[in-house]
């Protein structure tokens, strides 16, 4: 049985995947999960992921900022403390909607999700 950790933002790399995006994994198979994970993300004034879809649920809790977040072709202005579950095939992106940094927390209830790109 994987033993329960504490995992200290500082110590997590912290990857720009796109112009503006810095995600950060915090929770996932390397830290012993075996059927969760979970991190952060924060978009720059301007920044956006695009559309796409995940093999697994995925749940995402706004902590700053304003966001535009489309799940289905359906906008949704977001703010902190508003979520979203998005299960898995929905098309959904995600972009800063505002002049400041905007910061959300991601889970996926898996360790092997995959992201597939809409064209």
């Amino acid at each position: 049985m994987p033993n329960a950790k504490l995992v200290r933002f500082d110590s997590v790399n912290h990857e720009e995947r796109r112009p503006g995006v810095i995600l950060s994994s915090l929770v996932d198979g390397s830290t012993g999960a075996t059927q969760i994970s979970s991190g952060v993300a924060e978009f720059a004034a301007g920044a956006s992921a695009p559309t796409h879809y995940h093999d697994a649920e995925e749940s995402v809790i706004v902590i700053e900022g304003e966001g535009l977040m489309v799940i289905n072709g359906e906008e949704h202005i977001v703010r902190p403390n508003d979520a979203a579950f998005i299960s898995p095939g929905a098309h959904h992106s995600i972009a800063n909607h505002g002049n400041q940094p905007f910061k959300i927390a991601w889970s996926y209830a898996s360790i092997n999700w995959s992201t597939t790109a809409v064209e």
